[in-house]
């Protein structure tokens, strides 16, 4: 039996980070993944520039950037009464020439990226494939897990039902995606509303005419025969139109190639646009949190442990984020370094972050339905029509006549938008109403704040120094804070230009200390007997928050990057210090000797 190894069921993007990342630790896993091939319809786009940072520890940051849309594509989120009609609103996601632009470049290593899952999925499954530390199964379905003593044995088949194998590992992470087998095997539950149900088009039509004016990932239109939403994910070939419908009146058979031909085309504003139409499919938008990311040696991340609605682009960025949190801790406890239940941190950091997330992530839906009540379409028109296309009454009618009552409905509705629309005082009126309403939307664009200001308020951290949460959602401000990300900043470490994000050891923590206080935290390192990196670096010349700990201080980093202390020499020294750091955390501490700080 091997139980020095990683079970992972899924490898979507956060199964397949979480595999790669293991890989780093030096722990060898097996994942079982149920495609035999990447889907070739869009799915989501937006990686944040902390999963960017995340891959660049991969090695990953060039690859992403070389597959990603340019930069110049990703300005603004727009909204419009068709693509080729009047402009409602929209809002400036990333303007390369601008002040704000320039700010952001000094925040990280990296950027945000615009990468279609199904692409970045395939750049991931060729790193599996390729790295020695992982067996990648295609085709392979879970059919169930139990513990054991000493670890987890897991029951796959083939695609249909056949070829039953057994595999055994240490621990299991179930990231198979919202509908998780492994979830329910383990009876855990997943919380909250169902807001949407969706027909997703995957497209390819020349829109480049226009899109000149009108760049962005994401466009929303609002024409009297229906509201949807345009997603470039990679112009001319790989568009993705969305629109809102209603089960069980509605069903997914009903929206032919030539149905949604019409609708993408009166989206557009062309009707004689060539359109093709590769795929349709269906979804429902929810806003669900597992009740618990772990039961015994069994951990969930991605959509196995959260769904959020895509207002606001959180969800693969959160699961990928889960992965970064989950990897380092379970090396560690492969490998024996870790504390007392630091695998019960991994619950107590990540599901806050779930439950904000998605909180953001509805808070950015519920303002989409303020544009719509601006354009004369009440959120509780779409309530109303969810609730009678659900209710006993239509499901006591024929079929036929419930679409047409449906669509009946829908169309004396979206008449309204015919007003929005039209010429003269009262639709100028609606429209600057709208202009308005779209104007406070920035939260739903910008989460600069939201994912590198994530904060963690208890877990693997001296909570004695956790500080009151200050995220602003769209603007990040560098700070040193414990539970935080370490603030980015070049430095010259062992003759190369570096970030300080690249300096934290994956196999135990670090001190990141200034030149001229390095040896005496390295004389503390010995003095508790406990392994440290201790690395020195010029901070004074890094500008604040980072020039601030010149003054003797240091900081305590975690593999992940995020800061578990802040050590402050005091009239104990450095070794009191240290030592007090790694008591708070749990990890055993034999301080050798009292001696003065080295000066």
């Amino acid at each position: 039996m091997s139980t020095s190894r990683v079970l992972i069921v899924g490898a979507g993007p956060a199964g397949a980070t979480a595999a790669l990342l293991l890989a780093e630790h030096g722990i060898d896993t097996l994942v079982v993944e149920r495609r035999a091939a990447q889907s070739t319809h869009p799915a989501a786009h937006v990686l944040s520039t902390r999963t960017l940072e995340v891959f660049r520890e991969l090695g990953l940051e060039h690859d992403v950037r070389r597959l990603s849309s340019r930069i110049y594509e990703l300005r603004d989120g727009i909204y419009a009464t068709s693509l080729t009609g009047p402009e409602l609103g929209r809002i400036t996601i990333y303007d390369p020439e601008s002040t704000e632009a320039q700010l952001l470049q000094t925040l990280s290593p990296t950027r945000a990226a615009n990468l279609s899952q199904h692409v970045l999925g395939q750049l991931l499954w060729d790193q599996l494939d390729a790295c020695q530390r992982v067996e990648f199964h295609r085709g392979s379905v879970y059919q169930s897990h139990r513990e054991t003593s000493d670890g987890v044995e897991l029951r796959v088949t083939g695609p249909d039902g056949d070829g039953e194998w057994v595999a055994t590992g240490r621990y299991l992470i179930g990231a198979d995606g919202a509908g998780s087998h492994v979830r329910r095997t383990c009876g855990l539950q997943v919380r909250g509303p169902v807001l949407q149900h969706v027909i997703s088009v995957h497209f390819s039509a020349d829109l480049r005419p226009y899109l000149w004016s009108r760049r962005g990932p994401v466009i929303f239109t609002f024409t009297p025969r229906g509201l949807g939403i345009i997603i470039v994910h990679s112009s001319p070939d790989d568009f993705v139109f969305q629109i809102p419908y209603f089960p069980p009146v509605q069903r997914l058979e009903d929206f032919t190639a030539d149905d949604c031909r019409r609708k993408i085309r009166d989206a557009l504003g062309d009707r004689e646009l060539v359109v093709d139409i590769h795929s349709v499919q269906s979804w429902a938008m929810t806003a669900q949190i597992a009740n618990h990311y772990r039961k015994g040696r069994t951990f969930l991340i991605g959509d196995a442990a959260h769904r959020f609605p895509p207002t606001g682009g959180l969800g693969l960025n959160t699961g990928v984020h889960d992965a970064h949190n989950l990897a380092w801790k379970l090396a560690w406890e492969i490998s024996g370094r870790a504390p007392i239940d630091l695998l019960d941190t991994y619950d107590a950091e990540r599901r806050p972050i779930g439950t904000a997330n998605s909180e953001h992530s509805v808070k950015n839906f519920d303002g989409l339905m303020d544009v719509f009540d601006a354009l004369g379409l009440p959120r509780s028109g779409m309530r109303a029509l969810r609730a009678l296309a659900e209710s006993r009454l239509m499901a006591a009618l024929p079929r036929t006549a419930t679409r047409r009552i449906l669509a009946a409905l829908m169309a004396v509705a979206l008449q309204r938008i015919a007003v929005a629309t039209s010429r003269g005082r009262v639709g100028e009126r609606i429209r600057r109403r709208v202009h308005e309403v779209i104007a406070g939307q920035g939260s739903h664009y910008r989460t600069w704040g939201l994912d590198l200001g994530v904060h963690y308020d208890s877990g693997f951290l001296n909570e004695d120094d956790i500080s009151e949460d200050l995220v602003d959602i769209e603007f990040y401000t560098p700070i040193v804070r414990v539970g935080g990300r370490l603030p980015h900043a070049w430095v010259q470490y062992a003759g190369t230009r570096v970030s300080t994000l690249d300096l934290p050891a994956r196999d135990t923590l670090t001190v990141l200390t200034t030149l001229q206080h390095e040896s005496g935290w390295r004389d503390a390192q010995i003095a508790v007997g406990h392994p440290l990196a201790v690395i020195g670096v010029d901070l004074a010349a890094c500008g604040e928050p980072l020039h601030s700990l010149a003054a003797g201080q240091a900081l305590l980093l975690r593999p992940d990057s995020h800061i578990a202390a802040v050590l402050t020499p005091s009239s104990g020294g450095y070794a009191d210090a240290l030592g007090a750091a790694l008591d708070q955390l749990g990890l055993t501490v034999t301080v050798k000797e009292r001696y003065e700080p080295t000066r």
